[in-house]
């Protein structure tokens, strides 16, 4: 027997669906050998389409261990473009706790597991809301498509493949958790390593060698004062300014001889107006200026544009008051971090809005609560029966 609209936006539902979702393993292997038969998100996939059987749908493959699944319900006017909604399937590693990452536990309204709030929160919320509307008497004026994506959490190969199709695009709602405040700005990135030349001696002659940490340090200090700089140079009204943060670092080979390689692994965060390539060939020419110092910067590892949609947007303004019928307090926010959004922004006005609270992501003991993905579900279920115009 088929659930009547008002059965289906309800904690015991999100509650199921969500146990149900991270139970299945979609950790990314971000960039190391994967030894899987099907895609990370296979498995997760099957089951979610198996569930919305009927819907036209569609794999999308995007690499050798990654998939995203294409849902698409018509819509009453064919004259109209689709919203895209888009969650992601796969999570982060839990190396950390393993044992019991992959088993779901309800404590005071809170579920926990790996990737209940990043993303698989988002991703219930947007699915009971598809088959509220589905099932409901009311048709959407836009056509809702679906995208169930794979590996954001590594390469975001599965937007980067969506993107290659140029679907037109009224416009796109990206889960994540944002404590259901739209974010409409976020910061872009760009990520290589700094492999610092040196020569190597006995540390009995250390001045025969030339030590690569030594001038390691002076780069790193030299990226320090340009931190500085580009906060002065860049500043944005709804987040922090760019950052540059050395992440790790690779140095030396034996301890009695003066090393000749120092490698420094860079995340460079660039805020709307900048752009994440010409930000790091600043870098690269700052850094050149130090004197006798010997640089290779190698081929970046992940590159993504800011998130620069126009708060003034109808669109956004129309997504917030439905965000504040829900709560008040509700706003047009930037955050710090990257998304799948950037890559359709150029095509089509683009946010993200979802249920939980960012800082539980990739933590330990993630989690999010069951209230906040069931009013995720009704803010998405508005917003999948509003007609937007430009």
């Amino acid at each position: 027997m088929s659930l009547s609209p008002k059965q289906l936006l309800t904690l015991e539902r999100a509650r199921e669906l969500l146990e149900q979702l991270v139970a299945f393993n979609t950790i990314n292997p971000m960039g190391k050998t994967y030894e899987g038969v099907l895609a990370v998100e296979t498995e997760a996939n099957n089951f979610v389409a198996k569930r919305f059987t009927g819907l036209e749908q569609e794999r999308i493959t995007s690499g050798p261990c990654h998939e995203s699944l294409l849902m698409k319900l018509p819509g009453e006017d064919k004259s109209l473009s689709p919203i895209l909604f888009e969650s992601h399937m796969d999570t982060v590693p839990a190396d950390d706790w393993m044992e019991r990452a992959l088993t779901p536990r309800l404590e005071n309204g809170m579920l926990y597991a790996r990737g209940a709030c990043d993303d698989k929160g988002s991703l219930v919320a947007m699915l009971l809301a598809l088959e509220d509307v589905w099932h409901g008497n009311t048709p959407p004026p836009h056509p809702i498509w679906m995208l169930v994506a794979g590996d954001e959490e590594y390469a975001q190969t599965g937007i980067k493949a969506f993107r290659e199709r140029s679907d037109s695009l009224a416009l796109g709602v990206f889960g994540e958790p944002t404590k259901l405040q739209p974010v409409v700005q976020h910061k872009g990135t760009v990520r290589w390593d700094i492999e610092v030349h040196g020569r190597s001696a006995h540390t009995s002659r250390p001045e025969l060698g030339i030590n690569a940490i030594r001038f390691a340090v002076e780069a790193i200090a030299e990226l320090e004062v340009m931190q500085k700089e580009l906060h002065t140079r860049h500043p944005n009204a709804l987040m922090t300014g760019p950052m540059l943060t050395v992440t790790m670092i690779h140095g030396g080979r034996t301890r009695n001889a003066v090393p000749d390689l120092c490698t420094l692994s860079i995340d460079h965060r660039v805020v709307p107006g900048m752009d994440p390539m010409t930000a790091r060939e600043t870098v690269i020419n700052r850094l050149a200026e130090i004197e006798n110092a010997t640089f290779t910067h190698t081929t970046p590892q992940l590159i993504t544009p800011p998130l620069a949609t126009d708060p003034e947007h109808s669109f956004c303004q129309a997504i917030l008051e439905i965000c504040r019928q829900y709560q008040e307090v509700a706003q047009l926010r930037g955050e710090p971090y990257g998304t799948d959004a950037a890559w359709i922004a150029d095509r089509a006005p683009a946010l993200v809005l979802g249920p939980g609270d960012i800082t539980y992501a990739h933590a330990v003991d993630e989690r999010i609560a069951l209230a906040d993905v069931v009013t995720g579900a009704k803010i998405y279920r508005d917003i999948m029966l509003t007609r937007f115009t430009d």
